[in-house]
């Protein structure tokens, strides 16, 4: 009889839907940005992520991309995800 409900149990676990990972960083959603000529905490030898479409050109630091492992942002094209 516990063996029958040992089974019955596993077998409603069997069922559940996986939980959700959790991440060991924080995604960065709503990236915001300032002009290079005001990012005086950045020194020359930081090194960055570039993307441009053409129109527009972002620059992520790889010391943020680092500790948060993915930034979620835009351009006029559609969505973008960046990684270091």
């Amino acid at each position: 009889m516990a063996a029958a409900a040992l089974l019955a149990a596993g077998a409603c676990l069997a069922f559940q839907a996986p939980a959700k990972p959790r991440l060991p960083y924080a995604t960065i959603e709503h990236a915001e940005f300032i002009p290079a000529s005001q990012a005086t905490f950045m020194s020359d030898r930081d090194r960055m992520i570039g993307v441009t479409d053409g129109k527009i050109a972002k620059a992520y630091p790889a010391g943020i991309l680092a500790q948060h492992g993915l930034v979620q942002d835009k351009l006029p094209a559609g969505p973008i995800a960046v990684t270091w």
